[in-house]
């Protein structure tokens, strides 16, 4: 048997993929089973509906047991008892991390919008069809990822596996699938301040300490008005609960690619002079993996 597991704070790509890789192992014969390791947000739940399926079982321990990681290859993303499993595979679409393993394993690591677009092209290349409910889910991860092909992430391979997806998801209109994909992506009604950072924070080993980027997609940034305080309160009490050095959340418009930065730590001097009053606005920001976290890292070296 084998876990496939996406990260900590599972993103919609995250329980997709996991979904999705767990078919494409057992098209190979093998025995798989998907795992996440938090509660799904509101646009997975609009996902899952949409494709008839379950969400994954809640697991944290993976000790002792052959695992696939999916949308991640950093240790501070994965269970904490990691280095107790066997890691025999990695689907991923961002950089490289600090994973180690002490065999050799399989690797899929692209640089495009999504898990899903490698794992769509991996069922291509090994002949293997994908089941309707299966291409529902890696269709919606895409869009979801790309922010319906927004995002400066989005490869031409990205529209080549959405196109290929819709038709065997049965997708008659696009733009309407995307629109009531966004809408549930930006859906934060009645999440308290410790949910909206918990909804999609990633964790990052940085020059010796831990820092975390969260991110929170938005149709406009009035939807968190009155909220600042109670986030930035947020980002603090995790720097001193959890040792980290730094600590912050973007704020992102996915209309107009404008993301506002709150952040905290140790380390947040370093982007005070970015900021206006105590705002830090970034234009034409809609990616942390591509824009936020590298940006980031060149500001706090």
């Amino acid at each position: 048997m084998i876990l496939v597991v996406g990260h900590k704070n599972p993103d919609s790509d995250s329980i997709c993929a996991a979904l999705a890789a767990t078919d494409f192992l057992k098209a190979r014969g093998v025995e798989a089973m998907p795992i996440r390791q938090g509660e799904i947000n509101r646009e997975t739940q609009h996902i899952l509906e949409q494709a008839g399926l379950e969400q994954p079982e809640f697991r944290t321990s993976v000790a002792g047991e052959k695992v696939w990681l999916v949308d991640y290859s950093d240790l501070a993303q994965a269970p904490d008892d990691i280095n107790e499993a066997e890691i025999l595979g990695i689907v991923d679409h961002h950089r490289l991390g600090d994973v180690m393993t002490v065999n050799p394993l399989e690797a899929w690591i692209w640089p495009v919008g999504c898990s899903c677009t490698v794992l769509f092209n991996m069922f291509q290349i090994e002949g293997y069809e994908i089941p309707k409910s299966t291409a529902v889910v890696m269709l919606s991860a895409i869009l979801s990822d790309t922010v319906g092909f927004a995002s400066p992430t989005c490869t031409q391979k990205d529209k080549d596996a959405v196109e290929a997806l819709a038709k065997i998801a049965e997708v008659e209109d696009l733009d309407a699938f995307i629109k009531a994909l966004l809408i549930a992506k930006t859906d934060i009604e009645g999440l308290s301040p410790a949910e909206l950072v918990e909804k999609d924070l990633k964790a990052y080993p940085f020059n010796g300490r831990d820092v975390v980027v969260g991110q929170i997609e938005l149709a406009t940034l009035e939807q968190v008005d009155g909220q600042i305080e109670a986030l930035e309160q947020d980002l603090e009490r995790r720097c001193s609960e959890e040792g980290l050095a730094f600590a912050a959340v973007m704020l992102t418009d996915i209309t107009t690619a404008t993301t506002r930065l709150l952040y905290k730590g140790e380390w947040a001097a370093k982007l005070d002079k970015h900021a206006d009053n105590g705002v830090l606005m970034m234009e034409n920001t809609l990616s942390r993996k591509k824009q936020g976290w590298p940006w980031l890292q060149t500001e706090l070296a």
